[in-house]
């Protein structure tokens, strides 16, 4: 009978442990990618293979190592993500990028999820891997998803330098004293140099200067001071017919449409830029301390902290000074802290949180639990 009962246990476990080892967590991974030169660019599609519990958002550092070879000089979010951020703005060696999914666009059982789109610019020939460090991973109920990953690589050159030593002192010894006694006096020199040199110098050149000189970013905010959430419409009054816009609003976020509207949560005062570009040209606007949000300012070194709720409207404070409403991008005082999410009908949420100066924090979406 103990024998008997010995068996199913065994059986039972060795039943589990399959079970346990057939199920894996997810897993975040990226494309290899590889470059000719110094100079060429490429990008990196980051995917998250499941998200079995839906997704609310992400934080996530990318560096390279070595740091010598790559860097990060882009990046594009896909339409799911309405909220989102980089640290430093690019190009970096070393950024945090930051997305939340405010419209629950990635629900529960979502597979092969898009995350980013990251853009390489070789800066020298070799290879190098691309390190990602998930610092938030949140579902929609606000708990974290465990996840690996998996790490592309990024080669910059061909195999053709290897191969050109071996090649070369075997054939131009051979080709050098017969070919060039004959071609030398043909008119095959001559002839090139002064036809190809001429048309093409003219025609480049003024065709470039014009563009250049006509292109100059500038815009308008109205309004420019209030309370927040503060609505700010933003009009672009840049020359020189710009095919491209990048607004960055002071407050760790950005945008890429001509004539955006922007909210701000938190209170401060924010330095508003404009960049227009046109083929190989771009022109920078920026303006210091455009926008003014009034009320208690949080004095000293601070960061900049993501905070999302469900629902939404919840308003921040840290002890007696309020920061802002959910979700938004707010300006906290560098150390650690305690935000409180206030709303009525619900319970009062106080979350710990703690802050660099400089730094871009996302922090895991709050449940807020209605009111018995």
């Amino acid at each position: 009978m103990v024998m008997k009962k010995m068996h199913y246990i065994i059986t039972l476990f060795c039943l589990l442990l399959s079970l346990g080892l057939s199920v894996e967590g997810a897993v975040l991974s990226g494309t290899d990618l590889t470059l000719n030169s110094a100079g060429s660019s490429g990008t990196i599609d980051l995917v998250l293979d499941e998200a079995p519990t839906g997704l609310a958002g992400y934080s996530i550092t990318i560096s390279f190592n070595p740091q010598s070879i790559a860097e990060v000089s882009g990046v594009t979010w896909p339409s799911a993500f309405s909220l989102k951020d980089t640290n430093p703005v690019p190009p970096a060696s070393t950024i945090t990028i930051v997305a939340v999914d405010l419209s629950d666009v990635i629900t529960i059982g979502a597979a092969d999820i898009s995350l980013a789109t990251i853009e390489v610019t070789a800066k020298a020939d070799g290879s190098t891997e691309m390190q990602m460090t998930i610092n938030e991973l949140t579902d929609d109920s606000g708990n974290p998803i465990s996840a690996t990953v998996s790490k592309p690589h990024i080669t910059v050159g061909t195999a053709t330098p290897t191969v050109t030593p071996t090649t070369t002192p075997t054939t131009e010894p051979t080709i050098e004293p017969t070919v060039e006694p004959t071609t030398a006096p043909t008119t095959v020199i001559p002839t090139e140099v002064p036809t190809i040199e001429p048309t093409a110098e003219p025609t480049a050149e003024p065709t470039q200067v014009p563009d250049s000189d006509s292109l100059l970013a500038e815009f308008t905010a109205m309004p420019m001071t209030g309370t927040p959430p503060l609505v700010v419409n933003f009009t672009d009054h840049s020359t020189g017919n710009p095919k491209k816009w990048k607004w960055d609003f002071g407050d760790g976020t950005m945008s890429t449409v001509q004539n955006p509207t922007h909210v701000y949560g938190g209170i401060g005062r924010y330095t508003v830029t404009l960049e227009v570009m046109s083929g190989n040209f771009s022109s920078i606007a920026r303006k210091p301390e455009l926008i003014r949000a009034v009320g208690d300012y949080p004095l000293g070194p601070s960061g900049f902290a993501i905070v999302t709720s469900q629902p939404s409207g919840a308003e921040i404070t840290m002890g007696d000074l309020y920061l802002g409403t959910t979700p938004g991008t707010l300006i906290i005082p560098a150390g650690s802290r305690s935000l409180t999410y206030l709303m009525d009908g619900y319970l009062n949420k106080t979350v710990a949180v703690t802050i660099r100066p400089g730094e871009l924090k996302l922090i895991p979406k709050v449940m807020l639990k209605t009111a018995s």
